[in-house]
């Protein structure tokens, strides 16, 4: 036996099975799709990006604790589930680069869950903009740029983890 588990006798005969991937086994990177390497490591890029927003977003809330109001009870929902959002991407990227079947489907929940959680906050925010325009008229000019960015991410994502070349190399390796 070798350390794939196959048969060492068995590797020249015509009824040899074919040598399987073991998971997350970097010496079969080559079969591995481009597009997961890219995705795996923006997951992780994005998820520590995000993190760190929402470090920064907390340690906001908490300096203007004194000054909760209803905004400020939703800013706090915001970061707390922006934390779990992005420690969540963060082990997608870890799985995906490891070929982990369950990466990609969790990849492709969090593509379609984030661009549900995008249009209702966009929704907000249009409705925001009635009440008080020169408040959510700030947030929209600064996080439209980046929210370009991300959906076109998400996009992507949801496009190419779909793929069949993907799909298959994830069905190859089990796990």
């Amino acid at each position: 036996m070798d350390d794939t588990g196959q048969n060492q006798a068995n590797i020249g005969s015509p009824d040899a099975e074919p040598m399987k991937n073991p998971p997350g086994d970097l010496r079969y990177a080559a079969e591995r799709p481009m597009v997961v390497w890219v995705f795996g490591i923006m997951n992780i890029i994005l998820g520590c990006y995000s993190l760190v927003h929402m470090v920064y977003g907390l340690l906001n809330f908490i300096n203007g604790f004194d000054k909760i109001t209803e905004t400020g009870i939703l800013d706090f929902l915001v970061i707390v589930i922006g934390f779990g959002l992005s420690i969540w991407l963060i082990l997608l990227g870890f799985g995906l680069l490891a070929m982990k079947r369950w990466a990609r489907r969790g990849s492709v929940l969090y593509g379609w869950l984030q661009v549900t959680l995008m249009v209702i906050f966009f929704s907000a925010m249009f409705i925001g903009l009635r009440h008080a325009p020169w408040i959510f008229l700030a947030y929209i000019i600064r996080d439209s740029a980046l929210s370009v960015i991300y959906w076109l991410y998400m996009i992507l994502l949801l496009i190419f983890m779909k793929t069949e070349k993907v799909k298959r190399a994830f069905g190859a390796v089990g796990g």
